[in-house]
């Protein structure tokens, strides 16, 4: 790896997780990356279904869509952007393929799944991994960035918020209307469970048992989120 500044690094792309569960916990590491490179032009490769999580986010200036794409389609199209910079906060063998063959010169991930060749900086996995917050994980790899080109990342006080633009506020307002939820007190969501797991799926009915418990003692609304299938319980 060449030696970098915060000057090299003209294009970013970050590869951010497949789900929106994860996706959620890299927020705080974006906004991280963000502030120690703020001239950087920062693109998050990422699912149609996370997209929106980002879609006002003011630490990314582009999105990258990569559904029903293969790994040489992939690569190809990252080769045309012309990327300083890969971060993968996945941990596959094929996330790290993509751009080694898109020539990307620097690439910085998790030393996972024997794809250490396919890194210029192949980063430890972090011995706390099981016993800190998922935000961290993520948050120690914009560490190794910042260490490259010699800024300072700061992992505390942890920032999770994103910026909802006002007409998703006014989608949003309409949607709990029509559906007769009151906004005079306050609103709980429940999300039950993972499209891709049922094994990570909380019974119905403790959910159900949640729901009534948060609706009698503390007065408030809630609704389930998700899609079909995470709502098919």
């Amino acid at each position: 790896m060449s030696e970098l500044t915060p000057q090299s690094l003209r294009r970013i792309v970050v590869r951010s997780t497949n789900w929106v569960g994860d996706a959620v916990m890299t927020i705080p590491a974006l906004r991280e990356l963000r502030r120690i490179l703020p001239d950087a032009h920062i693109t998050l490769a990422t699912r149609s279904w996370a997209s929106d999580l980002f879609s006002s986010a003011g630490f990314i200036d582009e999105l990258l869509i990569s559904d029903r794409k293969g790994t040489f389609q992939q690569a190809k199209e990252w080769r045309k952007h012309g990327f300083d910079l890969v971060l993968l906060f996945t941990n596959s063998f094929a996330t790290a393929l993509i751009p080694a063959l898109a020539r990307v010169p620097n690439r910085i991930g998790y030393a996972t799944e024997h794809r250490s060749f396919l890194l210029t900086k192949a980063v430890p996995v972090p011995e706390w991994q099981n016993t800190r917050h998922e935000v961290y994980y993520y948050l120690n790899l914009v560490k190794a960035v910042g260490k490259l080109v010699g800024r300072q990342v700061t992992t505390e006080p942890i920032d999770g918020s994103v910026e909802i633009s006002e007409a998703a506020h006014q989608l949003a307002k309409t949607l709990l209307e029509d559906s007769g939820v009151r906004r005079d007190r306050p609103l709980v969501a429940l999300c039950p469970g993972s499209i891709n797991s049922r094994a990570k799926r909380w019974a119905a009915d403790r959910y159900a048992l949640l729901a009534d418990r948060i609706m009698n003692e503390l007065d408030a609304a809630c609704v389930l989120i998700g899609s079909e299938a995470e709502l098919d319980v």
